[in-house]
């Protein structure tokens, strides 16, 4: 009778953690990962239109590049953030329409959680998670370069490099 309890507890304590995250998930929900993105300067590594959660970090590793996050949040959902990251300070600029939030930096995290954005990201050492429903152009650096470009993967696939002249329009989730 012990042996069965004492199994029986850590079934449970194992399903618990699954439970809770599939319970914040959306059926059809897919991801998307980047790692060490870069691109060259004024060209976004990431644009991003999602229904779920964007979660990210940009530290530049070029001192004539500004790392930059522009959010669009069409339906004013509002759960957007920022804070600079290792002591580093972000501004952050909202536009008349409330509806655009700019954050620049060298060296910060973001947020834009539980709605329907889109999001660019230019710099480089972008890191990114995306979950929902969405769509993405990527870029890193050219070929020709000899710089580092990162790496993205969709919906738990495999690893690929960053292309060095912007992607096809990459979807992942219920569109993908």
């Amino acid at each position: 009778m012990r042996r069965v309890l004492l199994t029986s507890l850590c079934l449970g304590a194992l399903a618990l953690p699954a439970a809770a995250l599939a319970f914040g998930t959306a059926p059809g929900d897919g991801s998307l990962v980047v790692q060490r993105g870069s691109a060259p300067p004024r060209v976004a590594v990431v644009t991003l239109s999602i229904n779920g959660t964007v979660i990210g970090h940009v530290s530049t590793g070029s001192p004539d590049q500004v790392d930059t996050v522009v959010i669009w949040d069409p339906n004013n959902t509002g759960d957007i953030g920022g804070s600079g990251a290792n002591g580093q300070s972000l501004s952050k600029t909202v536009s008349t329409s409330d509806q655009r939030t700019k954050l620049v930096g060298s060296d910060f995290r973001f947020r834009a959680a539980n709605g329907v954005y889109k999001v660019w990201i230019y710099g480089s050492g972008v890191n990114l998670f995306a979950v929902g429903a969405g769509q993405v152009t990527l870029q890193g650096m050219p070929k020709s370069s000899g710089l580092s470009d990162g790496q993205y993967a969709i919906n738990g696939g495999d690893w690929h490099s960053l292309p060095g002249v912007p992607s096809d329009l990459l979807k992942f989730g219920s569109t993908g």
